[in-house]
């Protein structure tokens, strides 16, 4: 810090990068923006080195969030340059070829989310400079392209998630493991990588159990435990009024008609979707959709 308060440019960078990913993986849209706004004024405050390549890592997939690729591309072109003068050593050039997967999967490129995904495979096999933490993003990153387009192993997608987990990366794979639960039409699959994704984003520790004990979900991570009857019960999760609209939005019923069907406005239904989406964590409506059909009992 400065003798006038500031933090020094590297400093102030990894500052801001950290308010974006902190922002980004709670799903919080309002403090995204401001964080990102930072993290603009920082970055051109300070040139691109292998020191910052992480923070810059948090700012390629927040652009894509944000739909601001542009503005992050001299900086990306920047550290290619970079790494490529270095000879893109593993450690280094892994961790942006793992940003820009996600950065692609965000905007829905799958062309360029396949050649990140080669890349990350490329720097895992180099003879020299071997990395574990390379080789579990490469594993990864082709089971999140195939759980992304409908193909979901159950086994595989676990062992990719704890693989990341195992290297430091513990959002990711509770993430993989959840977008594998929303997609699955296994009940037997969702309902373990549902538990898994829980263990995963709740531990510290690579020895995860199968079956962890529930705690507080937040904004991003939140997944229902399931059990008999309804998910959340005991804790009043959802209201008895929320159990009903949640199974006749699963029979595909319009806000319309289940007003009609339970004598109430469709706004009120629409505002009971919005409440449960809020209580169950859920980031998408089908991951909604997934959420709400552990909890109904179907019989």
């Amino acid at each position: 810090m400065d003798a006038t308060g500031r933090l020094e440019p590297r400093d102030e960078l990894v500052a801001a990068a950290l308010e974006v990913g902190l922002a980004r993986r709670a799903g919080d849209l309002s403090a995204l923006m401001p964080a990102w706004g930072r993290a603009r004024e920082a970055i051109v405050r300070h040139p691109v080195d292998l020191y910052v390549l992480q923070p810059l890592g948090e700012l390629i997939v927040a652009s894509a969030r944000l739909r601001e690729q542009a503005w992050v591309r001299p900086h990306l072109d920047e550290a290619h340059a970079l790494l490529d003068r270095l000879g893109y050593p593993v450690l280094w050039s892994a961790s942006v070829y793992w940003s820009e997967l996600h950065a692609a999967m965000q905007a829905e490129n799958w062309a360029e989310a396949e050649r990140q995904a080669a890349a990350l495979e490329a720097a895992a096999a180099k003879p020299t400079g071997s990395s574990r933490y390379a080789a579990a993003m490469a594993v990864a990153a082709r089971s999140w392209l195939a759980v992304l387009r409908g193909d979901v192993d159950q086994a595989s997608v676990e062992s990719a998630a704890r693989g990341l987990h195992a290297v430091g990366l513990s959002w990711d794979g509770g993430k993989l493991a959840g977008q594998g639960a929303i997609r699955t039409t296994d009940r037997k699959a969702m309902t373990a990588l549902l538990a898994c994704a829980r263990g995963l984003q709740n531990s510290g520790h690579p020895d995860v159990p199968s079956a962890p004990t529930p705690a507080a979900p937040t904004a991003d991570t939140a997944v229902p435990t399931p059990s008999a009857g309804y998910v959340g019960e005991a804790t009043g999760a959802l209201s008895d009024r929320e159990v009903e609209v949640a199974e006749l939005v699963l029979e595909g019923l319009t806000y319309k008609q289940i007003g009609e069907r339970l004598f109430i406005s469709a706004k009120t239904v629409e505002h009971h979707v919005a409440r449960m989406r809020q209580r169950l964590g859920s980031t998408s409506r089908a991951e909604l959709m997934a959420h709400l059909r552990m909890i109904v009992t179907r019989n």
